[in-house]
């Protein structure tokens, strides 16, 4: 039976988590945080994904985006094919039609691991940038600093969406990558971060030094698999070099441990020297390279 490609609905997001999963070990992602994550986006975001089977097996997946939160308006694709359908012209398909649905973006950002490369090179991106995906086993980091530090250290929750925001949205802007996140604006990232059923907000801790919060870290649990992602940790520009950063993951480790969580991954440029220190210094170690590519149109 020949593969079939078609346009996706909700009823592929089930089944369309599991297989992502299935592809890509170092993905911390529910299919209620899946669900939302698809299903949350303003319309300007124009996203959408597309299924491939193989009779009534899913084969192939791809999505396609316009970011929303930079002025550069970058789009965004992701394509996955089973590595026994690969060489069969089912990824260059799926491509096509994330590519024509973004016609209008002069640039198109994509991410791959290793194997995926050659198929990024072959239809003409180029890669920009490595990262670098860490993981370590939070109970056997040292968090005996938290209990002797004059800065306050709380959750998320606590210091509440308002200042998360405002922390938020001045560390991004000097986080390396190929676009500068510069158009965050506060009620669609409550929507796509503070409302977002895998963002733990109690887990997540901030520092508050002279009254605010000066330092943030995100988390995402997937309590079932006992893994965990830190997914952001950024400090007020003013509050630099002074250890809060690390502080916050700090603080965060020790509640997952709390939680039985066993694995934490991170992700980081592997131009941003500072925070590659810290998680080296709380034990992280290697788990593999995502790059990144770009398409210019």
């Amino acid at each position: 039976m020949a593969v079939s490609i078609r346009e996706g609905d909700v009823d592929d997001l089930g089944p369309g988590h599991r297989f992502l999963n299935d592809l890509d070990s170092t993905r911390v992602l529910t299919e209620a945080g899946f669900r939302h994550r698809l299903l949350g986006s303003p319309p300007e975001a124009r996203r959408t994904w597309w299924a491939a089977r193989d009779g009534s097996m899913l084969v192939g997946w791809a999505g396609a985006s316009v970011a929303h939160d930079t002025t550069a308006r970058g789009g965004y694709i992701v394509v996955a094919v089973l590595p026994s359908h690969r060489n069969r012209g089912i990824g260059s398909a799926l491509l096509d039609r994330a590519l024509a649905h973004l016609e209008l973006s002069s640039r198109i950002h994509a991410e791959t691991f290793a194997e995926g490369r050659s198929f990024a090179e072959r239809h003409g991106f180029r890669h920009t940038h490595t990262r670098r995906v860490s993981g370590v086993d939070p109970h056997l980091v040292d968090t005996s600093a938290l209990d002797t530090s004059p800065a306050a250290v709380v959750s998320l929750l606590e210091i509440g969406p308002e200042q998360t925001f405002a922390v938020d949205v001045e560390s991004v802007l000097d986080e390396p990558g190929d676009e500068v996140i510069d158009a965050v604006e506060y009620g669609q990232w409550v929507r796509d971060y503070w409302e977002h059923p895998d963002f733990d907000f109690d887990i997540g801790q901030g520092v508050v030094v002279d009254g605010k919060a000066v330092a943030v870290t995100y988390v995402l649990v997937d309590r079932e698999s006992r893994r965990a992602l830190n997914a952001y940790t950024g400090t007020l520009r003013a509050y630099r070099g002074r250890g809060f950063a690390r502080l916050a993951k700090l603080g965060a480790i020790r509640r997952l441990a709390e939680l039985g969580v066993t694995l934490v991954l991170t992700e980081n440029d592997e131009t941003n020297e500072p925070m590659l220190a810290i998680n080296s210094r709380l034990g992280y170690g290697p788990v593999a390279s995502r790059y990144s590519y770009v398409l210019d149109c």
